[in-house]
């Protein structure tokens, strides 16, 4: 039987995150809470737990950081685990030293459900340079939004954006193949294209446990302005994203 990952919430210096980790397990995810670097350690090298991601602080309290992030990892199943940098955005020379410990992902306070969501499947899934560079065309963003299909309207919330489409977070999604037209609450005018449904996340078997309740769908003839400006709005995020 297969173990659903563990998401990892390491508490800071004087900063306790029970409360991220009950954000965490009513969004669908396994979360444990380590007030020391001793106790994460304790609790990745549990089988039970199989930990795949750590949200860790600015202020780790060890003393050397990328030889402490290594061996957490080593003792990960599989030898590896996903660290997103978590907390308020630390000085430049903190940020610095995650760097050179090879921490990637970056999700600073005050955070939405979309960025956490986000940045931990990013972690969970492993991230290298090429995903990096992919996910720059894809950017999580909590924007209300329209959809319009057969002279019906229906309130959905935008969950990611890109250039090409979206996931519109929706307790009642379209059918797959269906074409809709999809209306999204941007600044400074909201931007309306049809749109084509490429996949759902339903209650049930089709249910996608690291999705919210909703559909992914492809933009139908956007114009070059409305791209442009989709492609600026997804980069601008995702420099906020990386350490």
């Amino acid at each position: 039987m297969r173990i659903e990952p563990t998401i990892l919430v390491l508490d800071g210096s004087g900063a306790p995150r029970a409360a991220l980790v009950m954000r965490l397990r009513r969004m669908g995810y396994r979360a444990l809470r380590a007030k020391t670097p001793e106790e994460a350690f304790a609790l990745v090298e549990e089988p039970r737990h199989c930990v795949g991601a750590a949200l860790i602080p600015p202020d780790v309290a060890v003393a050397n950081l990328r030889s402490a992030l290594e061996s957490l990892a080593a003792r990960a199943p599989g030898g590896r685990l996903g660290f997103v940098l978590t907390g308020p955005c630390p000085p430049e020379e903190v940020l610095a030293e995650m760097r050179e410990a090879g921490v990637k992902l970056a999700l600073w306070e005050p955070l939405d459900d979309a960025r956490l969501r986000f940045q931990v499947n990013r972690a969970l899934a492993g991230v290298d340079t090429a995903l990096l560079r992919r996910d720059v065309m894809r950017a999580p963003l909590e924007v209300p939004a329209k959809i319009f299909q057969a002279g019906r309207e229906k309130e959905a919330r935008v969950y990611t954006l890109s250039p090409g489409g979206a996931y519109l977070e929706t307790p009642r999604p379209a059918m797959r193949h269906a074409t809709i037209e999809v209306e999204i609450d941007l600044w400074p005018s909201p931007i309306r294209t049809r749109a084509v449904v490429t996949y759902t996340s339903v209650p049930g078997n089709l249910r996608r446990n690291n999705l919210p309740l909703g559909m992914g769908v492809e933009f139908q003839g956007l114009d070059e302005g409305s791209i442009g400006r989709l492609r600026r709005i997804a980069a601008e995020i995702a420099l906020q994203l990386t350490v």
